[in-house]
């Protein structure tokens, strides 16, 4: 399958997801905040959200699953051993030839789920965050950017991702010139195929921005809408926390952010003409760029409701096609503003069964059980990496 995202919206044809495993139950209380966790998750419960969540998406585009993709991968011996000697020098080890003697399959388990020798320290550490698809890589339309992550906790993500991308799709990837700089997915936006917006915040630094503006040059993209996120709480880590795109005329937001002045700047960086203004707001920008969009709160219109919603990723809705989204059930007040605003609700069990079908209405937004998966830190859009979907005529 090609890379092809020229939008947020555009039907989805293929997208990759990780089922959250063993690698999540190995997280204990000591190292939950190395591994960027604010919870420990009830495994159990939250696999069985996951899989309805991957049950939606199985019924409407293909789904790839990075342990798949990875095994695929590793068949090839030449590659295989880049991998492991790879690994083994992130980490200084001399376990080379213990990994090669593995199976294709307990390799690809052992490089996601963590290796130990005495059952008590990792040596090669678990990927507690996987299943957030979303951040070690982007698509940007018709190649992949490969992340740096700002934590060491998700070192090892962007390097695998790569490998798949380079030996199962033969894509085409890039990687911002400036070690130095960090930038994840759940802050680039593919607007449009000519706008990108970016979250600048603790996980995106502002001369990755830069970086990424001056690589871009000679692409389609010919604008870059930059939003300042808080520092804290941890909610506001990515743009997509505050800000999704549901339509051709509508967006998901959370108001005292994106909706209306604040301290935290939005800047437009004109790459054609080398200007950089100041705006107002992120939806002001994204006027400016002939984007006629109804904005819709998370939350509603309560400012208490919009910050307890908003912390469990209220604003993070995924699109399946235009006006078709997914996202998390327990965001009672941000569906409503949804149905205020012609989106019907629809249940995922009711999606997988056949009761029901995203092609029987206009609008819907598809609502996941979300008791446990929250805790995560993330939504819909973070347990993505799409990889293709079809051009929007705007």
């Amino acid at each position: 399958m090609n890379i092809n995202v020229n939008s947020e919206i555009g039907k989805l044809n293929g997208v990759i997801l990780h089922r959250p495993g063993i690698e999540v139950e190995r997280m204990t209380p000591e190292t939950m905040h190395k591994a960027l966790y604010s919870d420990i998750l009830n495994m159990d419960i939250a696999q069985r959200e996951y899989a309805l969540f991957e049950g939606v998406l199985q019924k409407n585009t293909k789904v790839f699953y990075v342990t798949d993709l990875l095994t695929n991968i590793l068949q090839d011996n030449q590659i295989k051993g880049q991998i492991v000697g790879d690994i083994c020098n992130m980490y200084q080890l001399t376990i080379q030839s213990s990994l090669l003697d593995m199976s294709v399959e307990d390799l690809a388990h052992v490089l996601i789920e963590g290796y130990t020798i005495d059952n008590q320290q990792y040596i090669i550490p678990p990927f507690y965050n996987l299943f957030f698809t979303r951040d070690a890589s982007a698509s940007v339309l018709n190649r992949v950017m490969i992340n740096k992550m700002k934590f060491n906790a998700r070192e090892r993500e962007p390097y695998l991702m790569q490998k798949i991308f380079q030996h199962y799709f033969h894509a085409t990837t890039f990687q911002l010139s400036d070690p130095a700089v960090f930038i994840e997915g759940g802050d680039v936006l593919i607007a449009r195929e000519d706008v990108l917006l970016v979250g600048n915040g603790c996980r995106t630094s502002r001369k990755a921005i830069d970086v990424l503006a001056e690589q871009l040059k000679g692409t389609s993209i010919k604008h870059i809408v930059i939003q300042q996120l808080p520092e804290k709480p941890d909610s506001f880590i990515h743009l997509d926390m505050v800000f999704t795109f549901l339509d051709k005329n509508a967006c998901m937001c959370y108001q005292p952010l994106i909706a209306q002045p604040s301290q935290y700047t939005t800047t437009h960086m004109d790459l054609e003409n080398g200007r950089i203004e100041e705006k107002n707001t992120v939806l002001e920008a994204l006027q400016s760029l002939h984007f006629d969009l109804q904005p819709i709160f998370c939350g509603g219109t309560d400012l208490w409701n919009q910050q307890r919603e908003q912390w469990h990723s209220g604003a993070n809705f995924f699109v399946i096609e235009p006006g078709k989204i997914i996202g998390f059930q327990r965001n009672t007040h941000t569906l409503h503003a949804l149905q205020q605003h012609g989106f019907d609700i629809v249940e995922a069990a009711d999606i997988i069964s056949g009761k029901d079908s995203i092609n029987q209405h206009q609008r819907c937004v598809v609502t996941l059980p979300s008791n446990e998966l929250p805790h995560g830190g993330g939504g819909a859009r973070c347990m993505t990496m799409p990889i293709n979907r079809e051009n929007v005529i705007w």
